[in-house]
C-alpha cells in the first residue's frame, strides 16, 4: 500500500471518529506559532525585579523579559529566593522602558542591536516575497581580511532574529562581519501565513541574505543555526549558490531530524503514536498538506541531517542534555557519525537554546575555540 493510500485511509478513519481535529492540532502545534505566556511582576526597582519562583525563573545565568508593551530587561544572578513566599529576586543587568506588571520570560538577552552597542545597521533583503529586514553587524576596527568573513545568524520557529543575536559577540571578537536576516513567517519578513515549513521554504529568503553578504564583500561565510535555523542551514548547504564559499558551520540546540523531535516531544503527552504519524505522514502528501494547514508538502524525512546528511565543512554543535523540545541524543548521533568533521560542545542543564544564557563565557569559549581551529581562516 502507497504512502497516500496509507494516508487517506488514516485519515478516513479520524474523520469518522472524530478525530480530524487532533490531527490538525499535532501539525499546529509543530507548525503553528505559540500562545504569550505571562508572567507576573511581583515587585520591581532599578536594581532587581521579583518574579515567582518557578523552575524558568530560578535559572542561573541571564535572560530577557519582555514587557507588556514597550521595553525590555535582562536578569542576571539569583539575588533572594524565598521558598515560603513563592519568589525570587533577579539582578537587573539592563532595561528600556519601564518593568509592566507582567513579562514573557526568554532567551532574548538583547532586544535588538542597539541594545549591544555596536555597530549596526538595519537593511533589506530583497527576497521572492518582498523585502525582508536584516540587521548587519561590523567588527570594530576592521581588519579587511577577517571582515570579508560573514557569519549568517539564522533563528529558529516561533521567534524572530533577536534570538540569533547571542552568537554575534563570538562573530565579532574574530573581526568577521554579521548578517541577522528575518524570514517569512516570523512576523518581520512578508507574510505567507501562519504556518511555518520547517525551513523546507524559509531557507529561500535567507539565500537572499547571503546575496547580501556577498554582493557586499563576503569572501567566506560561516552558517550559524538556532534550532529550526540548522534546518535552514541543511538545505542551504544543499541548494545555496553560494555553498563553495561556507567554511563552517556552528548549530546550537539544532533540529536536526523533526520527526525524532515531534515523538520526542509527543512521548511526553497523551497523543497516540499512530496519530503522529499520520499528522507527519499528512504534512508530505500533496493535497492532504493544505488539511493540516500548510501552503506546500513538507516532508520531514528529507530535511533530516541523518537521513540526507549534506557536504560538511567543518562544524560546531552546541546543545544541552536538558533540553526538552529537541532531543539531544541527535546531536549525539550526529556527531559519532562524522567524527572528523563535528565538534560536539556540551553545555550543563539548559531549556532549548538557553545554551548561552546559562553560562555566556563557558558558551564564548566554546565558539572562539572552534573559530581558531578552522583551517586557512583569517581571524583579528
Amino acid at each position: 500500500m502507497t504512502v497516500v493510500v496509507w494516508v487517506l485511509v488514516a485519515l478516513v478513519v479520524l474523520v469518522v471518529v472524530g478525530g480530524l481535529p487532533g490531527l490538525r492540532a499535532v501539525v499546529g502545534k509543530i507548525v503553528l506559532p505559540g500562545r504569550d505566556r505571562w508572567t507576573p511582576v511581583l515587585s520591581a526597582d532599578a536594581d532587581s525585579v521579583q518574579l515567582p519562583l518557578t523552575p524558568d525563573t530560578l535559572r542561573p545565568g541571564e535572560y530577557g523579559l519582555w514587557h507588556d508593551g514597550d521595553g525590555h530587561t535582562t536578569v542576571g544572578p539569583v539575588l533572594e529566593v524565598d521558598e515560603t513566599a513563592g519568589t525570587v529576586r533577579r539582578a537587573v543587568v539592563r532595561t528600556t522602558g519601564a518593568v509592566s506588571d507582567r513579562i514573557r520570560w526568554s532567551g532574548h538577552v538583547h532586544p535588538d542591536p542597539a541594545a549591544m552597542a555596536v555597530d549596526w545597521s538595519e537593511v533589506a533583503i530583497p527576497t521572492p516575497l518582498g523585502d525582508a529586514p536584516a540587521w548587519v553587524v561590523r567588527p570594530a576596527r576592521p581588519d579587511d581580511d577577517a571582515a570579508s568573513t560573514w557569519a549568517v545568524h539564522v533563528h529558529g520557529i516561533r521567534t524572530t532574529r533577536v534570538t540569533a543575536l547571542r552568537t554575534v559577540p563570538a562573530a565579532l571578537e574574530a573581526g568577521w562581519t554579521s548578517i541577522v536576516p528575518s524570514f517569512r513567517g516570523d512576523g518581520e519578513a512578508p507574510w505567507e501565513g501562519r504556518a511555518s515549513h520547517l525551513g523546507a521554504r524559509e531557507w529561500v529568503d535567507v539565500e537572499a541574505a547571503l546575496d547580501h553578504a556577498v554582493a557586499n564583500g563576503a569572501r567566506r561565510i560561516v552558517l550559524v543555526g538556532w534550532s529550526m535555523g540548522a534546518t535552514v542551514t541543511h538545505e542551504l548547504l544543499l541548494r545555496s549558490a553560494h555553498r563553495d564559499l561556507v567554511v563552517g558551520v556552528l548549530l546550537v540546540a539544532p533540529a536536526l531530524d523533526w520527526e525524532a523531535a515531534v515523538r520526542f516531544q509527543a512521548a511526553r503527552t497523551p497523543v497516540p503514536g499512530a496519530v503522529v504519524s499520520a499528522a507527519l505522514a499528512a504534512m508530505r502528501t500533496p493535497g492532504l498538506h493544505r488539511v493540516v494547514g500548510l501552503r506546500r508538502p513538507v516532508d520531514v524525512r528529507a530535511l533530516s541531517w541523518l537521513r540526507v546528511p549534506p557536504p560538511l565543512p567543518p562544524t560546531l554543535l552546541v546543545h544541552s542534555d536538558g533540553d526538552r523540545t529537541v532531543p539531544f541524543t541527535v546531536s549525539q548521533d550526529f556527531a559519532a557519525a562524522h567524527p572528523d568533521r563535528v565538534t560536539l560542545a556540551v553545555s550543563g542543564s539548559a531549556e532549548h537554546a538557553w545554551e548561552r544564557n546559562l553560562d555566556a563565557a563557558w558558551f564564548d569559549a566554546q565558539v572562539g575555540g572552534w573559530i581558531a581551529a578552522l583551517p586557512g581562516l583569517p581571524t583579528r
